[in-house]
């Protein structure tokens, strides 16, 4: 009686191997040790299906990982023009578009929503207070304004009875110090504004200048996205104020931490710096 029995196998690799138990036949010598193995070409030649897309598959992971990535830490509108997007012409129909885009995603911000919804704060726009006549001379609302920087005003909610304001502001592509992450000197200076902004409310004269500011920067901030800069006095005199303030993404990720001194000037006299 013969018996012969084949099990066909898949190697790692793709190839085949075929184990076979030998044939015996009553008073006859096996035909062979019992076991006999046979490569597929596929080991020898054709390389494997990895093999061949390798590098279709490491570039596929690449981009889901990046983009998995860029999803946590930014919104769609973000991700999508963080890169350096070619700005419209100064006064063309495609620069108000792009004005009005911006003031779009500002108003309808999250933190905005929050801030309107409570009833403690009084909302202004940022920089409405400055005249014209030193506008252009002013840091961040002359020279920095206009598409790809600031865009629109920011907006201001300020609560006189606990001291407290909230600045949010969009910042543009061209605000960078690497390329797609905000400039950290720019940083530091909306810090500062959003800083006095909250330190003159206790204040008789309204004004104040910087004694000193204390700036620790958390994460990066990405471009092309609305931030909120929180403020709060924490101790004041009749011609001093020490404030604590938070920089914010618009979905309440922690940017950038600061503190500063703000003093009243004794030998001259200051404007008002109220509605700035």
């Amino acid at each position: 009686m013969t018996t012969r029995s084949v099990v066909n196998c898949f190697a790692r690799f793709g190839g085949r191997c075929k184990l076979i138990h030998g044939s015996t036949r009553s008073g006859q010598a096996s035909r062979s040790s019992g076991f006999s193995t046979s490569t597929d070409a596929s080991l020898t030649g054709r390389p494997s299906f990895l093999a061949q897309h390798a590098g279709t598959v490491i570039i596929a992971t690449s981009s889901v990982l990046v983009g998995a990535g860029l999803a946590y830490n930014m919104p769609p509108l973000q991700i999508l023009t963080m890169f350096q997007e070619r700005l419209p012409e100064p006064g063309s129909v495609q620069e108000q578009a792009f004005i009005d885009r911006v003031e779009n995603q500002l108003e309808q911000s999250r933190i905005v929503k929050q801030m309107r919804a409570n009833p403690e704060f009084k909302e202004h726009r940022m920089w409405a207070s400055i005249p014209d006549k030193y506008r252009n001379q002013s840091f961040l609302a002359g020279s920095l304004a206009g598409a790809g920087k600031f865009a629109v005003p920011g907006i201001v909610f300020v609560n006189d009875k606990t001291n407290e304001c909230v600045s949010v502001v969009h910042v543009g592509s061209r605000l960078c110090g690497f390329p797609g992450i905000v400039h950290g000197g720019l940083i530091g200076a909306l810090l500062d504004e959003a800083l006095v902004r909250a330190a003159i409310l206790p204040l008789p004269g309204k004004t104040a200048v910087t004694a000193n500011l204390d700036i620790k920067y958390r994460a990066p901030t990405f471009t092309n996205q609305v931030i909120a800069i929180k403020a709060k006095v924490t101790d004041f005199t009749t011609n001093k104020s020490v404030v604590a303030a938070k920089v914010e993404s618009a979905h309440g990720r922690l940017l950038a931490e600061g503190t500063g001194v703000f003093v009243v000037p004794k030998k001259f006299k200051l404007e008002s710096l109220s509605g700035m």
